[in-house]
């Protein structure tokens, strides 16, 4: 089983673990950070917590891989400044694809990606390097999403699409068939996009409406009141 650092003691890298664990993926043997964020008992699920700085005397790039988790801060900037700090020590990235994913053997994907449960890559989409894939992501066919994106749990792209570097796409947003977005856009949860967009766009949905009634009152004079 190759052996692995994970940079990153957050919630991120809590979730990126466990699902390793689950299914087996790797032998975490180690997590690392910038030394400003070392946890105060210098431990993570168990497992030392070595300064970044320090990283690669206690554990050598010519032994050990590295996965990066941490989140989509700063439009995925710091992550992929991460990346490349890794690969500038010499570490080689490994990314985790959950064995509940569904990505045949057409699979094309770079390094430090992230695939969650329940995705699906169809053939022909291409993933670039340092993405995340949370839980339910479709990639459609022919897609090609560009390196350090992070699309949330239940977002689309359609076929044919192409999403450019450092977009993040949240909760059940949609990129339809053949758009083509530019890098650094953000998508706001339950989006719907079907133009085409250049770097650094924004496009958000309302929120629903706050009913004016509290709960009770509304089950109250609802007919949800009265099902059984």
């Amino acid at each position: 089983m190759k052996e692995i650092v994970i940079y990153g003691a957050g919630k991120v890298a809590d979730v990126v673990y466990r699902y390793i664990a689950f299914d087996h993926a790797f032998d975490v043997v180690a997590f690392t950070c910038d030394s400003a964020w070392l946890p105060a008992t210098g431990r993570f699920h168990g497992r030392q917590v070595v300064p970044f700085e320090q990283i690669e005397q206690q554990f050598p790039p010519s032994r050990f891989a590295m996965l990066v988790a941490i989140g989509y801060h700063s439009m995925n900037s710091v992550r992929a400044a991460k990346f490349a700090e890794a690969k500038a020590k010499g570490y080689r990235l490994e990314s985790y694809v959950s064995s509940r994913a569904f990505a045949g053997d057409w699979l094309e994907m770079g390094e430090n990606c992230i695939v969650l449960d329940d995705v699906g890559i169809e053939p022909g989409a291409r993933i670039g390097n340092g993405v995340a894939l949370w839980s339910g992501v479709t990639v459609g066919h022919h897609a090609r999403v560009d390196s350090h994106c992070w699309l949330a749990a239940g977002s689309t792209v359609g076929g044919s699409a192409v999403l450019g570097e450092r977009c993040f796409v949240g909760l059940g947003a949609t990129i339809g068939h053949d758009v083509t977005l530019g890098t650094d856009c953000l998508l706001g949860a339950g989006s719907m996009v079907s133009k085409s967009a250049g770097d650094g766009s924004v496009f958000i949905e309302r929120d629903t409406t706050l009913f004016r009634l509290d709960s009770k009152r509304f089950m109250k004079i609802s007919k949800m009141a009265g099902l059984k």
